[in-house]
């Protein structure tokens, strides 16, 4: 597909804007005394080199109630110098247009652990995120908080911002305001849709008054709160309307709440999945709507904007993972992007606890600013890797851009490991990405591959590397008990990849860690309809919506998770073990901790909980108990004498993201 209404121009107020691609505001946890730092320069500086049409830095917090350490500032004038001068290196070596996230928490700010003080809320409901209970807001306190959001954009339009953004979405502080689910008040700012709309209002306009007409004004909304008895796509349009009207120049459409039960961010929602909640705002409003959410493939973005759906596509983790990913997309270099696979490992996962990000698939991001200074030709060194996964890919990347001579072998006809074994599960097949990806960037560089054998002693011995790397990688775990050499035992491994042509209707998969669980999952959607046939299904009436979501639901398998441990999937990051631990639940699938594996019968196995033994059915058992290190080949180099690195998971079985920040740490270093 030709990508052209993403590097179409566009108009937000007098603001003009190169291309139709948006870096939302997101949080980095760079910080952890509100401090905008060099780390924060160098993130911003190396995206809006990549020719991103508009990014927006933040959240910055207008308060210290409503914010927490871990994000800058905008509250005084203590970051202003940075951000000054970032702004002005930025507008003049790049045509990235800059805006800022005027940030507000309310009920889910930190507030009481780092000030000492309670939240502010439109009503003393308890938050779900923090397990406090906020303290009602005054109307002394609405105006304080209405003066800090117009304090902080003024200081925003000093700096030299060409675009400030007010937060309304996620269930912060505006959108508890306009939820009856949090906004429980009776005066004027409570009760009726109207009032519950003022706070929002009255802060835009506040905001305009400040800033003047001619500064782009924008607000980033849910499109959707996606919680029971909240507001929908309808009311948010509504909001949005009334919001044009108030001043706002531009609105940026994101999903539901943090609470939300609804799938957001994760490789389960299918790309593109929420783009109509931007056309639902687009309808009712005449400026510019950004849609948000699952965007990252270049062909559904300009798939949506040709829809009309939205004037302009943010890319968040999509930029954090690919800095050049407009400026690739613009020059037609697909197969070199670095795609995020929407894994959540080094975003998410690492916010929730309570960390600085970085990224699974690119271990540069949250580094930009570090030198790494290319080796010269008396440094050259002749390097060896042995393994195609994706360790030894990023070593092998890594090395040849330092300027190191590389041969890359693996013994499989393919490179990539053990990915596609990760990309088997359900939503997860966009993991191959990250093969693709990587394979596309080898053959960029000066690389030689070689495929459909793997690395020997004489081959070493005949080659005379200065290194060899093994990234041989790991096999499963084979355990000994009475029956696991029945030919209806399994690995899962072999599941994943496809290779196990008969399952049958009684399953118990021995392990329950992240792999047990998505083989569990892979078997309970099998033969499932694919999303095609449910529309298909649906939109001709062919079946009522009781019998389509049995139809999602059950293909008649019974199957038994077991495993010694007090906790299924604890192996799985925060933000995405809830989604699978829901489509397991949602597909009955058994979960049993403290269960051990005694027996394998030609029925049945025989396991060991507390209250003694038991027999569960089974005519087909899955092997899920972890992995072990392949790296037979170092004992064997030990005699050459040669210098040998050991990474990935032929060091220790790790996730993929592990693999891959250790292949460029180790890279760094020869």
């Amino acid at each position: 597909m030709k990508h052209i209404r993403l590097f179409e121009p566009i108009r937000i107020n007098r603001l003009a804007v190169g291309n139709r691609t948006v870096m939302p505001a997101m949080g980095l946890h760079f910080t952890d005394d509100y401090t905008f730092n060099d780390r924060y320069s160098a993130f911003y500086r190396r995206r809006a080199h990549g020719g991103v049409g508009l990014m927006i830095v933040g959240p910055l917090a207008i308060d210290l109630v409503g914010g927490a350490p871990v994000m800058p500032g905008l509250f005084d004038d203590s970051n202003m110098q940075t951000i000054q001068a970032l702004n002005t290196e930025l507008h003049r070596d790049t045509k990235a247009k800059l805006g800022v996230q005027l940030f507000h928490m309310g009920r889910n700010a930190p507030a009481r652990l780092f000030t000492g003080e309670p939240a502010l809320a439109p009503s003393a409901v308890r938050s779900r995120l923090t397990g406090d209970v906020p303290k009602a807001m005054t109307e002394e306190d609405i105006d304080r908080v209405q003066v800090s959001f117009v304090r902080a954009a003024e200081r925003a339009v000093a700096a030299g911002f060409d675009f400030i953004e007010i937060i309304a979405c996620t269930g912060y502080l505006i959108s508890q305001f306009l939820s009856p689910l949090t906004n429980l008040r009776t005066d004027g700012y409570g009760g009726s849709w109207e009032n519950r709309m003022r706070f929002g209002l009255e802060t835009i306009r506040r905001v305009r008054a400040a800033i003047g007409p001619d500064v782009a004004l924008g607000i980033r909304v849910a499109g959707n709160d996606f919680m029971e008895g909240s507001n929908t796509n309808d009311e948010s349009a509504l909001f949005c309307a009334e919001a044009e009207k108030a001043g706002v120049d531009a609105i940026n459409v994101t999903g539901g709440w943090h609470e939300t039960l609804v799938p957001q961010l994760t490789q389960a929602v299918p790309p593109g999945a929420y783009a109509y909640l931007a056309r639902g705002i687009r309808d009712k409003v005449s400026i510019p709507v950004f849609a948000s959410n699952r965007l990252g493939d270049p062909d559904v973005a300009e798939r949506v904007l040709r829809s009309g759906a939205a004037d302009m596509i943010c890319w968040g983790r999509p930029l954090i993972a690919e800095p050049d990913l407009p400026r690739k997309v613009r020059e037609g270099r697909i197969d070199e992007i670095i795609r995020c696979v929407s894994c959540n490992q080094g975003c998410f996962d690492s916010i929730f606890l309570g960390r600085g990000i970085f990224c699974a698939v690119n271990p540069t991001v949250g580094r930009e600013g570090a030198a790494v200074p290319a080796a010269d030709s008396s440094q050259c060194r002749k390097v060896f890797v042995a393994g195609g996964g994706p360790a030894g890919m990023q070593f092998a990347l890594t090395a040849s851009e330092l300027g190191h001579a590389v041969t890359l072998f693996e013994k499989e006809k393919n490179l990539g490991g053990q990915i596609p074994v990760a990309a088997g599960p359900p939503a997860k097949g966009e993991l191959l990405h990250i093969r693709d990806g990587m394979v596309g960037r080898l053959l960029k560089r000066n690389v030689e591959i070689r495929c459909g054998r793997p690395l020997t002693v004489d081959d070493v011995k005949r080659g005379r590397p200065d290194v060899v790397v093994v990234a041989t990688g790991a096999q499963p775990i084979a355990i000994r008990v009475p029956g696991s050499d029945k030919p209806h035992v399994v690995d899962a491994w072999d599941i994943l990849r496809g290779d196990v042509a008969h399952i049958g209707k009684k399953v118990v998969i021995v392990g329950g860690n992240a792999v047990g669980c998505e083989t569990a999952e892979w078997i309970a959607t099998d033969g499932l309809p694919d999303p095609e046939t449910f529309m298909f299904l649906s939109c001709h009436g062919a079946e009522k919506s009781e019998k389509l979501k049995t139809l999602g639901i059950c293909n008649g398998r019974r199957i038994t998770v077991i495993d010694m441990v007090d906790r299924i999937g604890a192996n799985v990051g925060p933000s995405t073990r809830w989604v699978l631990m829901q489509s397991l639940k949602k597909h009955e699938v058994q979960l049993r901790t403290g269960t051990r594996l005694v027996e394998i019968g030609d029925d049945a196995v025989v396991v060991e909980t507390d209250a003694g033994r038991e027999r569960i059915e089974a005519d087909t058992v899955v092997m899920a108990v972890g992995s072990r290190s392949v790296n037979d080949l170092v004992e064997d180099l030990r005699p050459l004498g040669v210098e040998v690195l050991v990474i990935g998971d032929a060091k220790t079985p790790r996730k993929f993201s592990d693999a891959i920040a250790e292949g460029y740490e180790e890279a760094l270093g020869i």
